[in-house]
């Protein structure tokens, strides 16, 4: 096998697992009404309440830009709410209002079902997969430092 050859089954692989995670998740988004990265934007903002919306753009790897009108939809469906903070007045923490969290938790628990297929990879298997993800991760940010 070529170095060509390599690096393209490699990227191949990883964009065949990225578009069958994007069309399940795209299907459970739909179901209450929203778009992936929407659906992204409530989880994260769940597990990191109160963030800026500098961090939620690197938490979830996009622009500030893009995170803003993500976040400005989400404010017009009442999912989200921006905060000013009492510490610093020009500062916002972006919130999950209980409208968020109730849709949050439902499609969580829809999700669960769709990938519940997952389970059945063994602890040794989930471990490897990772190891080899922080491992690509590490390789290609080197590149990128140069």
């Amino acid at each position: 096998m070529t170095d060509y050859e390599k690096v393209s089954l490699i990227f191949k692989s990883f964009r065949e697992v990225q578009q069958t995670f994007h069309h399940a998740i795209w299907k459970e988004a739909e179901i209450f009404g929203l778009t992936p990265i929407q659906f992204f934007v409530l989880k994260t903002l769940n597990q990191n309440p109160g963030v800026g919306l500098t961090e939620l753009a690197e938490l979830i790897y996009i622009g500030n830009s893009a995170a803003s009108g993500i976040v400005d939809r989400l404010v017009k469906l009442e999912m989200v709410v921006r905060e000013r903070l009492e510490t610093d007045r020009r500062s916002i923490a972006l919130m999950l209002t209980e409208k968020g969290e109730r849709l949050l938790k439902q499609a969580n628990e829809t999700s669960m079902e769709r990938l519940s297929a997952l389970l059945d990879m063994s602890d040794e298997d989930v471990e490897h997969l990772l190891r080899i993800h922080q491992l690509i991760v590490q390789k290609l940010s080197v590149v990128e430092r140069g």
